[in-house]
């Protein structure tokens, strides 16, 4: 299955010049999942019929799904690896996070559609707690790399923040995934399990990188709101 990215952003982030240790392979894997977690609508490009696959949660290679179509749905366990999510005869995977795509196969039976995330939260994300993430984060490797995250607020599953890259600043609402505790924003992740210190996650040149990070101990930033 290709998995073809649609990101706007892909250009500018290309040109980011990264240099340093590449992601470990747990924070990897943190990385893809992340992207995975949530409601994905989309309709099948042959048969023209919707439908809506829902990604739970996800526990080392296994993933709890629920799989909605022709006025039925289906729950159970999936395969996960990497950036793809497996359900029987049913494949779905993505790069960004926000759009993806969708494959069938059984026998020489075969139907592909494209995939869109909509904005879900979960029983299992409803649990986390937005306000750990809320503040600013900051950390240099030893090669050079420097980054930082100001979250000011969460509300839901959207995140005011700005986010920095060796010099590059931007600025806007991220995709807050409460049961991997990760921000995601233009390519680039925050992620932190206990509040105080995380990573910073961005991919530069097809390679990614991750760079530790530490909440400073006092803030402006707002409350956070978890609706």
């Amino acid at each position: 299955m290709t998995i073809v990215s649609t990101s706007a952003n892909s250009a500018s982030s290309a040109a980011i010049t990264a240099t340093g240790s590449q992601i470990s392979k747990q924070n990897e894997t943190i990385y893809h999942q992340s992207n995975l977690l949530g409601t994905w609508t989309g309709t099948w490009s042959n048969t023209k019929q919707p439908f809506t696959f829902k990604v739970l949660k996800i526990t080392g290679s296994t993933a709890e799904i629920e799989y909605t179509h022709n006025g039925k749905t289906e729950k159970g366990q999936a395969e996960v690896s990497q950036n793809l999510v497996t359900y029987g005869d049913i494949t779905i995977g993505t790069k960004n996070g926000t759009k993806g795509a969708i494959e069938f196969v059984a026998g020489n039976v075969k139907q592909t559609g494209s995939l869109t995330k909509s904005t879900d939260t979960s029983a299992t994300a409803a649990t986390a707690d937005p306000t750990k993430l809320v503040g600013s984060w900051s950390g240099l490797t030893s090669t050079g790399n420097a980054a930082s995250f100001t979250v000011k607020s969460v509300t839901g599953t959207s995140a005011d923040l700005t986010y920095t890259v060796n010099g590059i600043t931007r600025k806007g609402t991220g995709t807050y995934n409460a049961a991997n505790h990760v921000i995601s924003f233009q390519g680039a992740q925050l992620h932190s399990e206990d509040g105080s210190a995380g990573s910073v996650t961005f991919t530069s040149i097809g390679k990614t990188y991750s760079v530790p990070v530490k909440k400073a101990s006092t803030t402006t930033s707002k409350t956070s709101t978890f609706a």
